[in-house]
């Protein structure tokens, strides 16, 4: 008798045990895990969102502050400028000398400390600040041309050149400012300070800049400080240097016979 019951597909699967059925987890177990990952991503896009806000503003912030003090530094030289030119009243001219003061000290702190901290100077830009050299006690200063301490000097991109000239490597539009404290009268000339600029070397000397200061007499025991400063275009190679009265009536304390210059 033929088997009509034989076949060769596979069994039908064994259905699942009841007890299985009813531990596996249902589509609501889910849903706390799934709200938690949710509301972390949520959160991390508002912090972000918050932290882009914040840099923008002070930003934007640190940038009108900057702008407002340029403005305010640019002014004040444009009208420094105009005192040379009899525009400006005494008295004027008198406080735009100590707000300039203040602008270059500024200056010279800022930039004497980034040196000191990175043992060197960056290479764009150029500006310096140097300190008058004591004389040596028995050998009196032969030249009206006043020498500097470069130990005690910031210099950068600008060369110190035959021990009274500094040498410009860089053209461009610099503030130069001198200040001279003298503690003698002289008897026959005015105290002068005189700011001098040359072509070279070999170039012919001219007066950049003149400044007098008196002490009236013999018997005045008080310092008088000639003080000056501008705006000028130099070339490069360009010298400057600071000739006085008479050095050995020159006052040699620290920080009160000064040179220096600052690319714009």
């Amino acid at each position: 008798m033929i088997n009509m019951y034989q076949t060769s597909l596979p069994p039908p699967p064994i259905p699942p045990r009841l007890d299985s059925v009813k531990s596996a987890p249902g589509p609501g177990h889910n849903k706390p895990l799934l709200g938690f990952l949710i509301g972390m991503i949520v959160l991390q896009m508002l912090l972000l969102l918050g932290g882009f806000t914040y840099l923008y503003h002070k930003e934007n912030e640190y940038e009108e502050d900057f702008e407002h003090k340029y403005l305010d530094d640019m002014i004040v030289l444009r009208r420094l400028g105009e005192c040379e030119k009899d525009s400006q009243s005494v008295l004027d001219c008198k406080k735009l000398v100590e707000k300039y003061k203040n602008i270059i000290a500024k200056v010279s702190q800022v930039e004497g400390k980034a040196a000191k901290l990175t043992g060197s100077v960056p290479s764009n830009g150029a500006m310096a600040r140097v300190i008058v050299k004591q004389p040596v006690a028995d050998r009196p200063p032969t030249s009206k041309y006043l020498e500097w301490n470069i130990g005690h000097s910031v210099l950068r991109n600008v060369q110190y050149f035959k021990s009274s000239w500094l040498k410009v490597l860089q053209p461009g539009d610099y503030i130069i400012y001198s200040q001279v404290a003298f503690s003698k009268w002289h008897p026959k000339t005015l105290l002068a300070s005189r700011v001098k600029l040359r072509k070279g070397e070999a170039g012919q000397e001219k007066d950049l800049m003149t400044s007098y200061c008196s002490l009236g007499d013999q018997n005045h025991t008080d310092l008088c400080t000639a003080f000056q400063g501008g705006v000028f275009s130099l070339k490069s190679k360009d010298q400057l240097s600071v000739w006085v009265t008479d050095p050995t009536l020159v006052n040699y304390e620290e920080g009160t016979t000064t040179f220096g210059l600052y690319k714009l």
